[in-house]
Protein backbone atom coordinates (compact mmCIF):
# COMPACT_ATOMS: atom_id res chain seq x y z
CA UNK A 1 0.00 0.00 0.00
CA UNK A 2 2.81 2.41 0.86
CA UNK A 3 4.47 1.76 -2.50
CA UNK A 4 1.22 2.49 -4.30
CA UNK A 5 0.81 5.82 -2.48
CA UNK A 6 4.37 6.78 -3.36
CA UNK A 7 3.90 5.90 -7.02
CA UNK A 8 0.67 7.90 -7.20
CA UNK A 9 2.35 10.87 -5.52
CA UNK A 10 5.13 10.81 -8.12
CA UNK A 11 2.68 10.41 -11.00
CA UNK A 12 0.76 13.48 -9.84
CA UNK A 13 3.90 15.52 -10.51
CA UNK A 14 4.38 14.13 -14.02
CA UNK A 15 3.57 17.56 -15.57
CA UNK A 16 6.94 18.71 -14.19
CA UNK A 17 8.57 16.50 -16.82
CA UNK A 18 7.92 19.40 -19.19
CA UNK A 19 11.21 20.73 -17.83
CA UNK A 20 13.27 17.80 -19.11
CA UNK A 21 14.03 19.48 -22.47
CA UNK A 22 15.57 22.35 -20.52
CA UNK A 23 17.78 19.86 -18.67
CA UNK A 24 18.76 18.42 -22.05
CA UNK A 25 19.61 21.90 -23.35
CA UNK A 26 21.84 22.34 -20.33
CA UNK A 27 23.75 19.20 -21.34
CA UNK A 28 23.98 20.24 -24.98
CA UNK A 29 24.81 23.90 -24.54
CA UNK A 30 25.74 25.00 -21.04
CA UNK A 31 28.10 22.23 -19.90
CA UNK A 32 30.82 23.38 -22.30
CA UNK A 33 30.77 26.81 -20.67
CA UNK A 34 30.80 25.28 -17.18
CA UNK A 35 33.80 23.13 -18.13
CA UNK A 36 35.69 26.11 -19.54
CA UNK A 37 34.97 28.32 -16.53
CA UNK A 38 35.88 25.46 -14.19
CA UNK A 39 39.26 25.08 -15.86
CA UNK A 40 40.00 28.79 -15.57
CA UNK A 41 38.67 29.21 -12.02
CA UNK A 42 39.28 25.94 -10.18
CA UNK A 43 42.17 24.51 -12.19
CA UNK A 44 44.81 26.95 -10.84
CA UNK A 45 43.63 26.39 -7.25
CA UNK A 46 44.02 22.63 -7.65
CA UNK A 47 47.48 23.09 -9.18
CA UNK A 48 48.59 25.21 -6.21
CA UNK A 49 47.07 22.99 -3.52
CA UNK A 50 47.43 19.39 -4.71
CA UNK A 51 50.78 17.68 -5.25
CA UNK A 52 51.35 15.07 -7.95
CA UNK A 53 50.04 14.98 -11.51
CA UNK A 54 47.90 11.88 -11.05
CA UNK A 55 46.27 13.16 -7.87
CA UNK A 56 45.64 16.58 -9.39
CA UNK A 57 43.86 14.92 -12.32
CA UNK A 58 41.76 12.82 -9.94
CA UNK A 59 40.71 15.82 -7.85
CA UNK A 60 40.06 17.85 -11.02
CA UNK A 61 37.72 15.16 -12.37
CA UNK A 62 35.84 14.77 -9.08
CA UNK A 63 35.27 18.51 -8.71
CA UNK A 64 34.35 18.99 -12.37
CA UNK A 65 31.76 16.21 -12.19
CA UNK A 66 30.35 17.71 -9.00
CA UNK A 67 30.21 21.17 -10.57
CA UNK A 68 28.29 19.94 -13.63
CA UNK A 69 25.62 18.43 -11.36
CA UNK A 70 25.38 21.36 -8.97
CA UNK A 71 25.44 23.98 -11.72
CA UNK A 72 22.36 22.35 -13.26
CA UNK A 73 20.44 23.06 -10.05
CA UNK A 74 21.93 26.53 -9.62
CA UNK A 75 21.17 27.52 -13.21
CA UNK A 76 17.60 26.31 -12.67
CA UNK A 77 17.34 28.43 -9.54
CA UNK A 78 18.72 31.45 -11.39
CA UNK A 79 16.17 30.96 -14.17
CA UNK A 80 13.31 30.59 -11.68
CA UNK A 81 14.19 33.69 -9.63
CA UNK A 82 15.28 36.17 -12.32
CA UNK A 83 18.89 36.35 -11.19
CA UNK A 84 22.01 36.13 -13.36
CA UNK A 85 23.75 32.76 -13.38
CA UNK A 86 27.41 33.44 -12.57
CA UNK A 87 29.28 30.33 -13.62
CA UNK A 88 32.52 31.18 -11.81
CA UNK A 89 30.70 31.52 -8.50
CA UNK A 90 28.75 28.34 -9.13
CA UNK A 91 31.88 26.23 -9.73
CA UNK A 92 33.60 27.82 -6.72
CA UNK A 93 30.66 27.02 -4.47
CA UNK A 94 30.13 23.50 -5.77
CA UNK A 95 33.84 22.66 -5.48
CA UNK A 96 34.00 24.08 -1.95
CA UNK A 97 30.97 21.98 -0.96
CA UNK A 98 32.51 18.76 -2.38
CA UNK A 99 35.85 19.29 -0.61
CA UNK A 100 34.14 20.29 2.64
CA UNK A 101 31.90 17.21 2.64
CA UNK A 102 34.80 14.89 1.84
CA UNK A 103 36.91 16.32 4.64
CA UNK A 104 34.12 15.41 7.05
CA UNK A 105 33.53 11.96 5.61
CA UNK A 106 37.02 10.75 4.72
CA UNK A 107 39.63 12.56 6.80
CA UNK A 108 40.47 11.77 10.41
CA UNK A 109 41.37 15.04 12.13
CA UNK A 110 40.06 15.29 15.71
CA UNK A 111 40.12 19.09 15.89
CA UNK A 112 39.08 19.86 12.31
CA UNK A 113 35.54 20.81 13.34
CA UNK A 114 36.82 23.53 15.65
CA UNK A 115 39.48 24.76 13.23
CA UNK A 116 36.84 25.18 10.51
CA UNK A 117 34.61 27.01 12.98
CA UNK A 118 37.44 29.48 13.54
CA UNK A 119 37.95 29.88 9.77
CA UNK A 120 34.26 30.54 9.13
CA UNK A 121 34.28 33.22 11.83
CA UNK A 122 37.17 35.04 10.21
CA UNK A 123 40.05 33.49 12.14
CA UNK A 124 43.29 31.80 11.01
CA UNK A 125 43.38 28.33 9.50
CA UNK A 126 46.51 26.24 9.05
CA UNK A 127 45.93 23.40 6.55
CA UNK A 128 47.08 19.91 7.56
CA UNK A 129 46.43 18.12 4.26
CA UNK A 130 46.25 18.93 0.58
CA UNK A 131 42.44 18.81 0.77
CA UNK A 132 42.46 21.37 3.57
CA UNK A 133 44.80 23.56 1.50
CA UNK A 134 42.34 23.38 -1.39
CA UNK A 135 39.40 24.16 0.89
CA UNK A 136 41.20 27.24 2.19
CA UNK A 137 42.04 28.39 -1.35
CA UNK A 138 38.40 27.98 -2.43
CA UNK A 139 37.10 29.78 0.65
CA UNK A 140 39.54 32.67 0.23
CA UNK A 141 38.62 33.03 -3.46
CA UNK A 142 34.90 33.10 -2.66
CA UNK A 143 35.47 35.64 0.10
CA UNK A 144 37.47 37.88 -2.23
CA UNK A 145 34.90 37.59 -5.02
CA UNK A 146 32.06 38.64 -2.70
CA UNK A 147 33.97 41.54 -1.17
CA UNK A 148 32.07 44.79 -1.42
CA UNK A 149 28.68 43.05 -1.63
CA UNK A 150 26.11 42.50 1.09
CA UNK A 151 27.04 38.86 1.63
CA UNK A 152 26.46 38.36 5.36
CA UNK A 153 23.38 36.12 4.75
CA UNK A 154 25.61 33.71 2.79
CA UNK A 155 28.35 33.48 5.42
CA UNK A 156 25.79 33.33 8.24
CA UNK A 157 24.14 30.34 6.53
CA UNK A 158 27.57 28.71 6.10
CA UNK A 159 28.41 29.11 9.80
CA UNK A 160 25.04 27.72 10.87
CA UNK A 161 25.30 24.86 8.39
CA UNK A 162 28.70 23.93 9.82
CA UNK A 163 27.10 23.55 13.25
CA UNK A 164 24.63 21.03 11.87
CA UNK A 165 27.37 19.28 9.89
CA UNK A 166 29.24 18.72 13.15
CA UNK A 167 26.04 17.38 14.72
CA UNK A 168 25.62 15.02 11.77
CA UNK A 169 28.54 12.93 13.05
CA UNK A 170 25.97 11.48 15.47
CA UNK A 171 24.35 9.78 12.47
CA UNK A 172 27.22 7.27 12.49
CA UNK A 173 27.52 6.49 16.16
CA UNK A 174 24.20 6.62 17.98
CA UNK A 175 20.48 6.18 17.69
CA UNK A 176 18.97 9.57 16.96
CA UNK A 177 15.44 10.64 17.69
CA UNK A 178 13.06 11.54 14.90
CA UNK A 179 13.35 15.18 15.93
CA UNK A 180 17.17 15.09 15.82
CA UNK A 181 17.20 13.53 12.35
CA UNK A 182 14.75 16.16 11.10
CA UNK A 183 16.83 19.02 12.51
CA UNK A 184 20.11 17.68 11.09
CA UNK A 185 18.62 17.01 7.65
CA UNK A 186 17.05 20.45 7.45
CA UNK A 187 20.13 22.15 8.87
CA UNK A 188 22.62 20.49 6.55
CA UNK A 189 20.52 20.58 3.41
CA UNK A 190 18.60 23.79 3.88
CA UNK A 191 21.40 25.96 5.18
CA UNK A 192 23.96 24.41 2.83
CA UNK A 193 21.80 25.23 -0.18
CA UNK A 194 21.17 28.73 1.16
CA UNK A 195 24.91 29.39 1.36
CA UNK A 196 25.60 27.79 -2.03
CA UNK A 197 22.76 29.20 -4.12
CA UNK A 198 23.10 32.48 -2.25
CA UNK A 199 26.36 33.05 -4.11
CA UNK A 200 24.16 34.07 -7.05
CA UNK A 201 22.18 36.51 -4.87
CA UNK A 202 24.38 37.32 -1.83
CA UNK A 203 22.05 39.92 -0.28
CA UNK A 204 19.37 37.33 0.40
CA UNK A 205 16.08 38.69 1.68
CA UNK A 206 14.25 36.83 4.47
CA UNK A 207 11.83 35.44 1.86
CA UNK A 208 14.73 34.27 -0.31
CA UNK A 209 16.26 32.52 2.68
CA UNK A 210 12.96 30.88 3.60
CA UNK A 211 12.47 29.36 0.15
CA UNK A 212 16.10 28.28 -0.15
CA UNK A 213 15.87 26.59 3.23
CA UNK A 214 12.84 24.63 2.02
CA UNK A 215 14.42 23.81 -1.34
CA UNK A 216 17.64 22.62 0.28
CA UNK A 217 15.74 20.49 2.76
CA UNK A 218 13.98 18.71 -0.13
CA UNK A 219 17.25 18.27 -2.03
CA UNK A 220 18.88 16.70 1.04
CA UNK A 221 16.03 14.22 1.52
CA UNK A 222 16.10 13.28 -2.18
CA UNK A 223 19.86 12.76 -1.94
CA UNK A 224 19.31 10.52 1.09
CA UNK A 225 16.80 8.47 -0.93
CA UNK A 226 19.37 8.01 -3.70
CA UNK A 227 21.96 6.88 -1.12
CA UNK A 228 19.65 4.75 1.03
CA UNK A 229 21.32 1.38 0.34
CA UNK A 230 24.81 2.76 0.84
CA UNK A 231 23.84 4.60 4.03
CA UNK A 232 22.17 1.49 5.42
CA UNK A 233 25.24 -0.63 4.61
CA UNK A 234 27.53 1.90 6.31
CA UNK A 235 25.35 2.28 9.39
CA UNK A 236 24.44 5.91 8.69
CA UNK A 237 21.07 6.93 10.06
CA UNK A 238 18.92 9.21 7.91
CA UNK A 239 15.23 9.94 7.80
CA UNK A 240 15.02 7.52 4.87
CA UNK A 241 16.80 4.59 6.56
CA UNK A 242 14.75 5.25 9.71
CA UNK A 243 11.50 5.40 7.74
CA UNK A 244 10.45 8.70 9.30
CA UNK A 245 9.72 10.37 5.97
CA UNK A 246 7.89 9.19 2.86
CA UNK A 247 8.24 9.95 -0.82
CA UNK A 248 4.62 11.06 -0.79
CA UNK A 249 5.56 13.80 1.68
CA UNK A 250 8.54 14.81 -0.46
CA UNK A 251 6.36 14.97 -3.57
CA UNK A 252 3.86 17.18 -1.76
CA UNK A 253 6.66 19.52 -0.70
CA UNK A 254 7.93 19.77 -4.28
CA UNK A 255 4.44 20.73 -5.40
CA UNK A 256 4.24 23.29 -2.62
CA UNK A 257 7.62 24.73 -3.57
CA UNK A 258 6.56 25.11 -7.18
CA UNK A 259 3.50 27.07 -6.10
CA UNK A 260 5.62 29.29 -3.84
CA UNK A 261 8.13 30.02 -6.60
CA UNK A 262 5.32 30.78 -9.02
CA UNK A 263 3.73 33.21 -6.56
CA UNK A 264 6.99 35.03 -5.83
CA UNK A 265 8.36 35.13 -9.40
CA UNK A 266 5.28 34.74 -11.63
CA UNK A 267 6.98 35.84 -14.86
CA UNK A 268 10.00 33.52 -14.56
CA UNK A 269 10.49 30.07 -16.06
CA UNK A 270 10.71 27.24 -13.56
CA UNK A 271 10.95 24.30 -15.95
CA UNK A 272 14.63 23.46 -15.46
CA UNK A 273 14.62 23.57 -11.67
CA UNK A 274 11.45 21.55 -11.22
CA UNK A 275 12.19 19.27 -14.14
CA UNK A 276 15.41 18.39 -12.32
CA UNK A 277 13.54 17.88 -9.03
CA UNK A 278 11.10 15.53 -10.77
CA UNK A 279 14.01 13.55 -12.23
CA UNK A 280 15.47 13.23 -8.74
CA UNK A 281 12.08 12.18 -7.37
CA UNK A 282 11.75 9.41 -9.96
CA UNK A 283 15.30 8.29 -9.17
CA UNK A 284 14.47 8.28 -5.46
CA UNK A 285 11.44 6.07 -6.12
CA UNK A 286 13.60 3.57 -8.01
CA UNK A 287 16.34 3.58 -5.35
CA UNK A 288 13.86 3.12 -2.52
CA UNK A 289 12.10 0.20 -4.21
CA UNK A 290 15.44 -1.45 -4.94
CA UNK A 291 16.42 -1.06 -1.29
CA UNK A 292 13.14 -2.49 -0.05
CA UNK A 293 13.14 -5.59 -2.22
CA UNK A 294 16.81 -6.53 -2.48
CA UNK A 295 18.36 -5.21 0.75
CA UNK A 296 21.88 -5.36 -0.72
CA UNK A 297 24.94 -5.36 1.50
CA UNK A 298 26.31 -2.45 -0.48
CA UNK A 299 25.54 -0.42 -3.54
CA UNK A 300 26.93 -1.15 -6.98
CA UNK A 301 27.64 2.08 -8.81
CA UNK A 302 28.69 2.66 -12.41
CA UNK A 303 32.42 3.10 -12.95
CA UNK A 304 33.61 6.68 -12.56
CA UNK A 305 34.74 8.04 -15.93
CA UNK A 306 38.35 9.00 -16.53
CA UNK A 307 39.08 12.66 -17.12
CA UNK A 308 39.57 11.96 -20.84
CA UNK A 309 36.06 10.44 -21.06
CA UNK A 310 34.15 13.17 -19.23
CA UNK A 311 31.38 13.71 -21.76
CA UNK A 312 28.46 15.85 -20.51
CA UNK A 313 26.02 12.99 -19.90
CA UNK A 314 28.65 10.95 -18.04
CA UNK A 315 29.56 13.93 -15.89
CA UNK A 316 25.90 14.43 -14.99
CA UNK A 317 24.72 10.83 -14.59
CA UNK A 318 27.76 9.06 -13.13
CA UNK A 319 28.84 9.44 -9.50
CA UNK A 320 31.39 12.20 -9.01
CA UNK A 321 33.49 10.18 -6.57
CA UNK A 322 35.12 11.41 -3.38
CA UNK A 323 38.40 12.92 -2.32
CA UNK A 324 40.38 10.77 0.09
CA UNK A 325 43.75 11.26 1.82
CA UNK A 326 46.56 10.84 -0.68
CA UNK A 327 48.03 7.85 1.17
CA UNK A 328 44.69 6.04 0.90
CA UNK A 329 44.54 6.44 -2.86
CA UNK A 330 48.12 5.71 -3.72
CA UNK A 331 48.51 8.89 -5.74
CA UNK A 332 51.46 11.16 -5.83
Amino acid sequence: MAERHELLAVLRLTPLAIGWPSVYRYLRRDVDEITEVFGLTIGPLIDRSIAGTRRRREVYRILLSTSVKVCLAMSGYAQATNVAFQAHRAVLGSSFTRVYDDLFDNYDSPDMDQRLTVLFHGGPFQPRSDAESLLLALYATIDADLRGEDCEPVFSALRDMHTFQVRSRQQRSSVLSRSDLRQITRGKGGLGTTALFGLLRPGLSPEDRRLLLELGDVLQVLDDYHDVSLDRANGIATEVTAGTITLSEVAERIGWLRAEFRARWPRCRRDRLFGMLFMMLVGALVSHRHDRHRKPAGRSVPPIPDLDDCTPHRLLLHPAGNIHPASDRGTG
